[in-house]
């Protein structure tokens, strides 16, 4: 028996290796040089999958469009309103996305989107309930028959507005309203911006309203006052017969009525500072609920010291303006009262830091919620208005006090001409005091109309510091849903889901497919097979058999029924290369077998001795899969006498009984029989005597095995035979059938010549890419089909 030997080294020498010759059942690398997938692969990839990813991108993409179509239409109107509030100058560290944005209108668009400024919207929807125009209701009223609350209309506005700076280096603000109505866009976006400018000019108007209400009051009761007095004169002058007082009484009397005068005028001013004061503190609660209280009661004794010492010094500079009236409007001429603002200026100032303290110091107790947002730059700007009130109201309290002191010596003053008069004639003292009475009031009167006056206009004259810029127009496209943006998606997705899909599918991919597969894991590929399916339907009409000169033949012995095919050459290719794999070694005897069934090794089995019968050499083709033979049925001959025979009988001398038409050189023995035990037929001595016979008379003997992996017929034979070529189906084998085929064949010491890939298809192998190289005459059936033209 000739020497057996290991796999040779193109398929002994694997990447993957266990020990010095052995193969590892684990998969070696991907790649030999290093696993990296080269851009031929890639496009490999694609192109073979390219209908996974077209149907992946059309049915994104259809579904994108089909959920793009069915959305209802938004629409967006946006109006722009220019703030110009005193603190626009301070700035921000972020807002919105980064762009840095003054406090005031940080403060302002939070303003905007607060609860309050939806109420007063919501309220007029609910009074306007329709559309103008039309007879369809505010899709934010909803279409059930009763309306819903002005709370949850507000609420729902909210979510429909945004309100955003047009850029850090403008006081300008866009409001923008969405809807799916263009004319409810354009209505609620002009509906917000107007309620917002008048909520602005209210709020500017607060302190100006409160002192022109006061003033009315007042101007009321003294025109009442102004009456009595001129009926108590009058009644006097009728009943008493008077005469003019003395100089000196008439003087003192002057002095008096002055004096009443500037009290009187103190009082009035006493109250608009009241009413200031209290117009202050409305709006700090409205805010912050209950800070106000807050503060009172948590003033330490800090700044109610510096409040004093303002106080004081305000009550010094009071007494030197009553002394010299002329002070007040020229400070300048006394050095003294210079000096006096000066340190007043000082303690307000510190006065001012203890409260910017004190109000943070307050809020950050987590005792009070600051109403209309929340945020850390909200937050800053809550916080610098609310200290900003907070030092209005310490001023206006300082400057009630000094306006108390004042009046304190306004009275003592007053009750020292009081006790000088007190010696003047009781007559004229009581029609002195009736005249001074009357003309002091007639003169607060008409200080008090000038006043109102000034009070309505200044009322009317603030129109505060928001106004629109322009107003929203009725929107005429859609801005969702982005019809032509989601299709882009869409096909981006579809194209990234597809992609994904095939090369996932590659990954998974266990099925031997071109002969880089086995090229890569170290297999010897001893011979590429095409598919024959093409070419059977094209010369024989897809017939499973055709009969030649009284034979039957199967189609699938492309060898002897079309030589001049590619499927022919791709056999003769197999021949030529297992002649010259071992020129130091003669390999009579071939072992022809697969993994697993249907992968085509009758089929190869046969038709490779069919090539070496037409090269010349005497071939004997022995059909020694006795579980299922199919070799008599390519042939058309019987099953038996056979192999099975032949061992159990004696062998013949003569063997031209097994003779077939294919020239002179071909012999076929086929299974013979049937046997109930195949395995230990082929294992006896009987077996192995026969080959030893043959040997002699065959130049080549092609053995037809069963499947490795199924019975264990093979690998009996195999180690009878001297070499072994194991067949494998594109698409169908698998990387571990064909590990463990080897693996079982290498274990009984059977050298392998190679891997014979059959069935190959180029277009499932590559996906319809093609290489600027091939690989021979067997691409030629895609390219030209035969090498002259289609044979005729």
């Amino acid at each position: 028996m000739a020497e057996r030997k290991n796999f040779p080294e193109a398929l002994s020498q694997p990447p993957y290796q266990n020990g010095t010759n052995g193969v590892s059942a684990a998969p070696p690398p991907l790649d030999q040089e290093g696993g990296e997938v080269t851009l031929h692969e890639v496009v490999e990839i694609l192109f073979k999958n390219k209908w996974i990813i077209l149907a992946c991108f059309v049915l994104v993409l259809s579904g994108v469009a089909l959920y793009t179509l069915q959305q209802d239409r938004e629409y967006q109107a946006s109006t722009t309103i220019l703030v110009n509030s005193p603190g626009s100058s301070s700035q921000l560290d972020l807002y919105d996305g980064g762009a840095s944005v003054p406090r005031g209108m940080a403060n302002e668009i939070e303003i905007i989107k607060s609860r309050r400024i939806a109420m007063r919207v919501a309220e007029r929807l609910l009074d306007i309930e329709n559309i103008p125009g039309t007879d369809q209701r505010f899709t934010l009223l909803g279409q059930a028959e009763a309306l819903p609350t002005q709370l949850q209309v507000a609420q729902r506005l909210q979510g429909h507005m945004q309100v955003r700076p047009v850029s850090s280096d403008v006081d300008i603000i866009r409001l923008t309203v969405q809807s799916n109505v263009p004319t409810e866009a354009a209505l609620l976006a002009n509906l917000y911006a107007q309620e917002f400018v008048e909520y602005n000019r209210t709020t500017s108007r607060s302190q100006a309203s409160a002192s022109k209400d006061f003033l009315s009051e007042i101007t009321s009761s003294f025109e009442e006052e102004l009456e009595n007095a001129e009926n108590d004169l009058t009644s006097f002058l009728s009943q008493q017969s008077v005469i003019n007082p003395q100089a000196e009484a008439s003087q003192l009397i002057t002095k008096t009525s002055s004096l009443q005068e500037q009290q009187y005028q103190t009082q009035l001013e006493m109250g608009m500072v009241q009413a200031e004061l209290r117009a202050l503190e409305d709006q700090m609660e409205e805010v912050v609920p209950g800070l106000t209280r807050q503060l009172s009661a948590g003033d330490n004794q800090a700044i109610e010291a510096l409040t004093q010492q303002i106080t004081q010094i305000e009550l010094v500079i009071e007494q030197k303006i009553a002394r010299n009236p002329e002070l007040r409007e020229n400070p300048e001429l006394d050095r003294d009262l210079v000096r006096l603002r000066a340190e007043q200026a000082q303690y307000q100032e510190r006065a001012n830091e203890r409260i910017q303290a004190m109000v943070s110091d307050v809020l950050a107790s987590g005792d009070l919620v600051v109403l209309g947002g929340t945020g850390e730059e909200t937050m800053q700007g809550r916080l610098s208005n609310l200290a900003n009130l907070r030092q209005q109201i310490m001023a206006k309290n300082v400057q009630l006090r000094g306006l108390e002191g004042r009046m304190d010596l306004y009275g003592v003053r007053l009750q020292e001409y009081e006790s000088e008069l007190s010696t003047i004639p009781q007559k004229d003292i009581i029609l002195n005091r009736l005249q001074r009475s009357l003309t002091t009031r007639e003169q607060l009167y008409m200080q008090l109309i000038q006043k109102l006056q000034e009070a309505r206009v200044a009322e009317q004259s603030e129109l505060g510091y928001a106004d629109i810029v322009d107003e929203a127009l009725v929107p005429r496209r859609p801005v969702s849903p982005n019809i032509q943006l989601n299709l882009i998606l869409g096909a981006i997705i579809g194209l990234m889901v597809g992609l994904g899909l095939a090369f996932v599918r590659n990954a998974f991919d266990n099925k031997v497919r071109k002969p880089e597969d086995l090229r890569r894991r170290g297999y010897n590929v001893i011979g590429i097979v095409p598919d024959m399916e093409r070419v059977i339907k094209q010369d024989f009409k897809g017939q499973d058999r055709v009969d030649i000169e009284g034979q039957n033949y199967s189609t699938r012995l492309i060898s002897l029924l079309n030589p001049l095919s590619p499927v022919a050459e791709g056999y003769r290719r197999l021949r030529t290369n297992i002649q010259f794999s071992q020129p130091d070694k003669e390999s009579r005897v071939i072992m022809i077998s697969s993994a697993n069934p249907s992968e085509g090794k009758t089929v190869t089995a046969l038709n490779l001795a069919v090539t070496m019968a037409q090269a010349g050499r005497r071939t004997l083709y022995i059909d020694a899969d006795l579980r299922r033979p199919e070799g008599h049925r390519l042939m058309g001959i019987g099953r038996d006498p056979g192999l099975v025979d032949l061992l159990f009988d004696s062998v013949p001398e003569s063997v031209e009984q097994f003779t077939t038409n294919v020239d002179s050189y071909l012999y076929m023995l086929p299974a013979g029989r049937d046997v109930p035990n195949p395995a230990e037929v082929l294992g006896s001595r009987k077996m192995q005597k026969f080959l030893a016979h043959w040997r002699q008379e065959f130049d080549v003997i092609v053995v037809d095995t069963p499947p490795i992996l199924v019975v264990s017929d093979a690998l009996i034979l195999a180690s009878l035979c001297d070499t072994a070529v194991l067949v494998c189906a594109a698409g169908d084998t698998n990387w571990q059938a064909i590990e463990r085929s080897a693996e079982s064949l290498q274990s009984v010491g059977t050298d392998i010549l190679g891997i014979l890939l059959n069935r190959f298809d180029l277009k499932a192998a590559y996906g319809g890419y093609k290489y600027g190289y091939g690989y021979g005459y067997e691409y030629s059936y895609y390219n030209n089909y035969y090498y002259g033209g289609k044979q005729r």
